[in-house]
């Protein structure tokens, strides 16, 4: 399960389940040098993603990733955890690093006896936890990752702040590089698109523009149906009721199925056995796919890349083939 949603533990059917550098001084602000793109150059660590002040080591050796997505964003640059939450299980490496109990619940004296020199700390879901954290003694950068240019800007920070410049840089200007290739190659006009995830026989939310795929969504072209208020357990997605998935009739319906008791249906496999949802036009032409949800839904982070692999390809079948 992914931390950023605990509380799908409530619905009886859906549940959810994202090499440190060289030394240096230890109390100075990192500098970040030259780069191949403006946006590493207008890179401020002065203040992180809450709009801290903060004064980070130039190059921590010992970092304590406090969310799964951190721990991605690390093993992508090519850095290591000295610590993580006992949730972060990619990749295989994460599972050997020490945890110090939930990301919801950390224990601190378990960090503070990793004795970081820094500890990374999920703008999104440790805005309560900052100020016991920096009690440790080590410096607390906050980054927010909600986004795919959070993404992108998030392999920026972790790789300046552990030393790995050069490999942050280098992924980040990858995934911008391939999804500039995607948005070359889009249609004038892009299909109707909803994401469902079921809650139960004939329930579901479904995932608004601001979320996570809702982004990355948009900036394929696609157009996102789903309008309403956001359900404040489920962060950027609304309930959804049959009969407005009905009314709107979607091109494509991106599934996806988060946990549940044994033998519960997928989403996919929900909607298709449905009597009405089954006359749905992307049911009728094929279109509803089952998307896997850590990558999709669960981790925002690098395995972003994994998703510009596989959507445009079910957005745009004639236009992106697959291999």
């Amino acid at each position: 399960m992914h931390p950023r949603w605990p509380l799908f533990l409530a619905l009886p059917f859906a549940v959810l389940g994202l090499a440190c550098g060289s030394g240096g001084d230890d109390n100075a602000t990192p500098t970040v040098a030259a780069s191949p793109t403006t946006a590493a150059q207008k890179l401020d660590l002065s203040k992180d993603d809450l709009g801290r002040s903060v004064t980070v080591p130039a190059s921590a050796k010992r970092i304590v990733a406090m969310s799964p997505t951190v721990v991605e964003l690390m093993y992508a640059v090519g850095a290591t955890p000295v610590g993580r939450p006992n949730s972060a299980d990619f990749p295989a490496e994460a599972k050997s690093v020490a945890d110090f109990g939930t990301a919801y619940n950390p224990n601190y004296e378990v960090i503070a006896a990793m004795k970081p020199d820094l500890i990374i700390a999920d703008a999104i879901i440790d805005q309560d936890k900052v100020e016991p954290l920096a009690r440790l003694g080590a410096p607390v950068f906050a980054i927010k990752v909600s986004s795919f240019d959070g993404v992108v800007r998030g392999l920026r920070i972790v790789g300046t702040l552990s030393g790995n410049q050069s490999a942050g840089e280098r992924e980040a200007a990858k995934l911008e590089s391939k999804m500039a290739e995607i948005k070359a190659k889009l249609p004038a006009g892009g299909p109707s698109v909803i994401v469902l995830v079921s809650a139960g026989p004939g329930q579901f939310i479904a995932g608004l523009d601001d979320s996570y795929l809702g982004d990355v969504l948009k900036k394929m072209g696609a157009r996102n149906v789903t309008a309403g208020p956001e359900n404040f357990r489920f962060p950027g997605f609304t309930d959804y009721s049959r009969e407005r998935i009905i009314e709107q009739n979607p091109d494509v319906i991106i599934a996806v199925s988060i946990g549940g008791q044994p033998g519960t249906p997928k989403t996919s496999e929900a909607i298709k056995a449905d009597s009405a949802l089954g006359t749905l036009k992307a049911a009728k032409e094929g279109r509803v796919y089952e998307v896997d949800p850590f990558v999709y839904v669960q981790s925002a982070g690098p395995r972003v890349a994994l998703i510009l692999d596989e959507l445009p390809r079910l957005l745009y079948p004639t236009v992106f083939k697959a291999s």
